[in-house]
């Protein structure tokens, strides 16, 4: 049978449909749909602003309103939401370090309003959950409950005359009042008008496409299973049996998740082996795994020596000033091929080559002072460059070459199997080793490199710099960055790795092709890492979550915004380049867009669904980091207060 990724779990809706009172009868109310760590957020920077003003601090100027409804809409545990849900399997981790995670802004925010302070993660834990280390990778269960924790700590501080209503239930739709007020409908039959909204509607279903419902239509002919993309934790693993063979396509974090499900979860455990490695006890009731997508090789670990925390990467080539410079050029005049790629790569190479010829300066014919000198002097890709690394290196394998990186399999054919898999054991426990020892390997520093330029982009996303043709290049590049900088924790690697050794895992190759059989009845997959060694499988599973996409949404409230002309999609190049998928928003104060890109003086929208205006936002906030899901907060709070002081009657 087929086992879809179903919709989010059916939750209580509100007791009784919420009726706001007609304009000019209560307080202005402000609705927020979505309360994981971003609305959470904009409830907080809310709360922290009517306080001070409340209470004379230095809040938004003008006279306080004389109270507000906040109503915050949201399905599954508010402060959690749906990522983060404090139910799901303690075996699935986060690929943050318990020491980096925090829901409180602190003094390195820069923000106009008020400050506030809270315990990180790593804080609460020490009366919450005792034990936890800065440099553990906890469950996202236990972030699930520290974020609903923080919701409740932070509503239960709401100032005299602020009334904070929870609404366990879904908005589906959105719709403009007559007096110009905004009117939600949930799912349950309740309604809530409000003087302003905000959109922080993290992770929403999309529509499958051909493919998918292609294999949708020959699992249920077949009374196969498919599982498609989503939350691991929310779908039905129940339909993969033990024993039998089951294809699995995608090897990036949440393949990690579903292999954990798939095996652990089933009562399988592991052992200890020296240097980091383990032994996998199989339960027998794990399927037999067969894994591959289109590099064929998983994300690789992050750097992490056991016991410490990393040190932060400061960035050289793609630094501040050079993104000022990029950004003076004007909006759309800067190609991220052109332009920022040969910078990014730069970095990246800097950091490789300082690593190498630090532990092995014997491998380059120059000097090392000289070779570096010149190597950050000429320009990526040039001829210049290619003759430097011809002449300092003779060893071409130990020169950085971001295209074996990004496709490490491209060329390789193995002529069976078992040689692939003996293959890509080797390379995982490489991998492994260096992920453990990483200030002494070149791959892991150039990943450290790779990472701290993604703010840099984020920037010049944001800006409006980048010309109407960036969005594959950026897709590529968030996919090239991930699989180097933001993979698992390296216990995960040794878990895999255990894995293949014990005969649960095998490896499908690079691009494996899946074919619906009516033949046989079964699913195919075939790739030319192995040419001549296809796998059948009553079972598919699509490893991955689905990309934020306007165009494609599932999601009722977020059509109904498109379909009424509340909103729309942007579009890159300044608004006349292709759809980038993303909510349309004005940059500056993420006020929605709506068809004749007029921004909504009361709608605002902020995280995921504006990936395109924005890159790289379901990024979370980091302890002492200045975080952007903060600043973005305090933005929208400020514009949401002037909101309701200028279309709310004011009441004394």
């Amino acid at each position: 049978m087929t086992s879809p990724h179903p919709a989010p779990p059916a939750v209580p809706s509100s007791p009784a449909p919420s009726v706001s009172p007609p304009a000019g009868d209560g307080p202005p109310a402000v609705a927020v749909v979505g309360a994981g760590p971003r609305g959470t957020a904009v409830v907080e920077r809310l709360l922290a602003r009517l306080g001070a003003e409340l209470g004379g601090g230095s809040g938004v100027a003008g006279a306080a309103p004389a109270g507000l409804d906040l109503h915050v809409i949201e399905p599954h545990v508010p402060g959690a939401g749906r990522v983060w849900a404090p139910s799901q399997p303690d075996c699935l981790l986060m690929n943050t370090l318990a020491g980096h995670a925090t829901a409180f802004p602190d003094a390195s925010v820069r923000m106009a309003g008020p400050p506030s302070s809270g315990p990180s993660l790593l804080e609460w834990s020490r009366r919450h959950a005792p034990g936890l280390a800065p440099h553990a990778y906890p469950s996202r269960a236990l972030m699930g409950r520290y974020l609903s924790w923080a919701y409740r700590t932070i509503t239960a501080d709401a100032p005299p005359g602020v009334r904070v209503t929870h609404h366990p239930d879904r908005a589906v739709a959105l719709t403009r009042e007559p007096d110009g007020r905004l009117r939600i409908a949930l799912a349950g039959g309740g309604r809530v008008v409000a003087d302003a909204v905000v959109l922080a509607t993290g992770h929403t279903d999309v529509l499958p496409g051909a493919e998918e419902a292609a294999l949708r239509s020959h699992a249920a002919a077949y009374g196969l299973t498919y599982v498609p993309p989503g939350q691991a934790h929310e779908s039905r693993w129940d339909d993969v049996a033990a024993g039998e063979p089951v294809l699995v396509r995608g090897l990036a974090l949440n393949f990690f998740d579903q292999l954990t499900l798939l095996t652990t979860g089933r009562g399988g455990r592991f052992e200890p082996l020296a240097g980091g490695r383990l032994r996998y006890l199989p339960s027998g009731r794990e399927p037999r795994i067969y894994a591959g997508s289109g590099r064929g090789i998983p994300y690789l670990a992050r750097g992490h020596r056991p016991g410490t925390m990393p040190p932060a990467r400061r960035r050289t080539v793609l630094d501040e000033a050079a993104v000022d410079r990029l950004i003076a050029r004007g909006p759309g005049s800067v190609s991220f091929p052109d332009d920022v790629w040969p910078l990014i790569a730069k970095e990246a190479g800097l950091a490789w080559y300082e690593v190498l010829l630090r532990n092995s300066p014997e491998v380059c014919v120059l000097s090392v002072r000289r070779f570096l000198e010149r190597y950050a002097a000429a320009p990526y890709g040039s001829a210049e460059e290619s003759r430097l690394l011809s002449d300092a290196f003779t060893d071409p394998a130990v020169r950085f070459d971001p295209r074996v990186l990004d496709r490490p399999l491209r060329g390789r054919v193995f002529a069976s199997r078992e040689r692939f898999d003996a293959w890509m054991r080797t390379r995982l426990g490489e991998d492994l080793a260096q992920a453990l020892d990483p200030g002494a390997v070149p791959l892991k520093a150039a990943a450290a490199a790779v990472a701290a330029v993604k703010a840099a982009v984020r920037r010049l996303v944001v800006a409006g710099a980048l010309d109407g043709d960036a969005r594959a290049s950026l897709s590529w590049f968030r996919a090239f960055g991930a699989h180097l900088s933001s993979g698992p924790p390296p216990s995960r690697i040794a878990e895999l790795l255990a894995l293949s050794e014990a005969g649960v895992v095998s490896f499908l190759g690079a691009r494996p092709e899946i074919r619906a059989d009516p033949g046989r009845g079964v699913f195919t997959a075939v790739s030319a890492t192995v040419p001549d060694v296809p796998v059948e499988a009553r079972a598919l599973i699509d490893a991955w979550l689905p990309g934020a996409d306007a165009v494609r949404t599932a999601d009722p409230l977020l059509r109904s915004l498109l379909d009424s002309g509340l909103a729309r999609v942007h579009r890159t190049g300044g608004g006349q380049g292709e759809l980038s998928g993303a909510l349309d928003v004005e940059p500056t104060g993420l006020r929605v867009l709506d068809a004749d890109a007029v921004p909504s003086d009361r709608l605002f929208a902020c995280g995921i669904p504006l990936e395109g205006v924005e890159w790289n936002t379901a990024i979370g906030a980091r302890v002492e980091s200045n975080a952007v899901l903060f600043r973005q907060a305090d933005t929208i709070a400020a514009q949401v207060l002037t909101t309701t002081r200028t279309n709310a009657p004011r009441h004394d």
